[in-house]
């Protein structure tokens, strides 16, 4: 009597394509690559009087990125997280994450064909700095370090410009500059200091932008100011200053990302820019059959007449809207077949600590019970047509 092995019945996945894969950024990237008026203030990683590396910006030792966690900013799939002398930045970087012909390589073991490039410590820096023209720089630098990063890569590493959620006009700005150099699109944090919602009009130069570039805009979840972040209805779980990163916070990062995506809707973004493409990364997927159906049941009553939508907001997502799916989702597959799978992206977050290194047998679990075409698309074809990746 044989057994069978569930392997040999999983999908092929080669070819694949990352849409949301992290670059761990270079210490001196931004003393290089900063406009030489703002070197002084560059971001750096400095070390304590206990050994432990911590983050400095614009001159401040950073009060949310708590020293020793720069050496575990590249830990996916370690078996813990606990700051040492010992385990630094460089040291903890593995491989692939740092150097361009190595994370080439990576793709080639894991049979990917492209990965959509974000940073790390790009993730981190905006909650903390308020003044909009060191803003501004640190946005500049790191765009112009990462269309660098990608340009030997023969289009497999895909660079997306950072622009600063808070200053909507400079986004928009560097957007069209980073573009131009050759990044496929860019991404906004889920927050910015004024408390305005992306969908506002006060963002509308940044969208009507990137409808004009025809490249998608995402938000990404970032690091956010205590005074700002949405984990705040009980005070024995109000993040504070250093940010405890734990588990009750992972769990919930996607409740941030809802309520961007829903002022989208709010406040007519799909109807005043019809073309523009909006992604929403790094927080799951699984929530957007539930908040699909609420948004459209909403809509259907009075309080329709409170938003500026003409249509279900199910149908401007049907047109406009993407959304990426963590590979270990295990209800997703009864998700896509509900939205429709030309919504759906899948994603690495290699090499971060908060998701599993094992992102590739999860993603043929994930696309195994799925149509062939269905499987196509959230493999690779939907984030290709999306950012015009080509062959």
């Amino acid at each position: 009597m044989t057994t069978e092995n569930p392997a040999e019945n999983l999908a092929n996945v080669d070819g694949a394509i990352d849409c949301d894969g992290h670059i761990l950024e270079p210490p001196d990237l931004w003393e290089t690559y900063l406009d030489p008026q703002y070197r002084e203030r560059a971001i750096r990683i400095r070390t304590n009087d206990e050994g432990l590396e911590y983050l400095e910006f614009d001159g401040q030792a950073s009060r949310l990125v708590r020293a020793g966690m720069p050496g575990m900013m590249g830990a996916m799939g370690a078996e813990d997280i606990v700051p040492s002398p010992e385990r630094t930045y460089l040291r903890g970087a593995p491989y692939g994450s740092m150097n361009a012909k190595e994370r080439v390589e990576r793709l080639n073991r894991e049979k990917l064909s492209k990965a959509i490039l974000y940073p790390t410590i790009g993730l981190l820096w905006e909650a903390e700095v308020q003044d909009p023209e060191i803003s501004a720089a640190y946005c500049r630098a790191y765009n112009r370090w990462i269309v660098d990063f990608c340009s030997e890569s023969g289009g497999r590493l895909v660079p997306i410009a950072h622009v600063p959620a808070s200053n909507p006009q400079e986004a928009a700005r560097e957007l069209e500059r980073a573009v131009q150099s050759g990044a496929k699109g860019g991404f906004i944090a889920p927050f910015s200091w004024d408390k305005k919602a992306p969908g506002h009009p006060d963002f509308d130069p940044l969208w009507a932008t990137a409808q004009e570039l025809d490249v998608p805009l995402a938000i990404h979840p970032t690091f956010e100011p205590p005074s700002h972040t949405v984990h705040t209805r009980f005070d024995d779980l109000r993040m504070g200053e250093p940010v405890d990163f734990n588990w009750y916070f992972d769990v919930l990062v996607a409740q941030g990302m809802q309520q961007c995506l829903v002022s989208l809707f709010h406040y007519g973004v799909f109807e005043r820019f019809p073309q523009v493409k909006a992604v929403i990364l790094e927080s799951q997927a699984g929530w957007i059959g539930y908040l699909l159906d609420r948004m459209d049941a909403v809509f259907e009553g009075p309080l329709s007449r409170s938003t500026q939508l003409k249509e279900p907001p199910s149908t401007y997502f049907r047109r406009q809207c993407w959304i990426s799916a963590d590979p270990d989702e295990k209800a997703l597959s009864q998700i896509i077949e509900f939205v429709g799978a030309d919504r759906f992206f899948w994603a690495s977050d290699f090499p971060h600590a908060d998701h599993s290194p094992d992102y590739m047998p999860a993603l043929q679990r994930l696309v195994t019970p799925l149509s062939d075409t269905a499987r196509r698309q959230i493999i690779g074809e939907n984030v290709a047509q999306v950012y015009k990746l080509g062959d």
